[in-house]
């Protein structure tokens, strides 16, 4: 319908409560953290608000984000020699803290088929593991909470 141009018209999210665990230097995914949208019309945009709560091994790696559409990362830094390309990244600075990483990015799909947009992460320095909704540490204890991360995918008239 004409006039209706930046109008919010459909609003999907996910979020993941449970953790997840990975020590894979390539990216993968992030099990749970995967929003699907189907646009209305090919002219129309999808916002993305991703919000990842996570930590490393402290002494040993850095942790990257990429966000997929399919399989396509997308919201990503430019290619320069052997650096990865990432959305998001983190490095907890203490076995017992969380970091937070987020994404925001207005997509461009041009389809009107379904969207499948997804988190994936990787160790991109040093070995260990990367953390989801956890500390490295993650002590049974009240004072060492469990966290959530979202996935928010909103469509937008074009």
């Amino acid at each position: 319908a004409s006039g209706v141009g930046g109008k919010v018209l459909q609003v999907v999210s996910v979020t993941k409560t449970d953790t997840f665990t990975s020590s894979s230097s390539s990216f993968s995914d992030i099990t749970g953290l995967t929003a699907n949208i189907t646009p209305a019309s090919s002219s129309n945009k999808v916002y993305i608000n991703l919000s990842v709560q996570g930590s490393q091994d402290v002494n040993s790696n850095r942790v990257s984000y990429q966000l997929i559409r399919d399989n396509t990362a997308i919201s990503v830094g430019a290619s320069a020699g052997s650096r990865s390309q990432a959305s998001s990244g983190l490095s907890s600075p203490h076995a017992d803290l969380i970091a937070s990483s987020s994404v925001t990015f207005l997509d461009s799909p041009s389809a009107t088929s379904q969207q499948t947009y997804k988190m994936q992460t990787a160790v991109t320095a040093g070995s260990g593991n990367a953390f989801i909704n956890r500390t490295e540490n993650d002590t049974d204890e009240s004072g060492m909470p469990r966290y959530a991360s979202t996935i928010t995918l909103m469509e937008i008239a074009g």
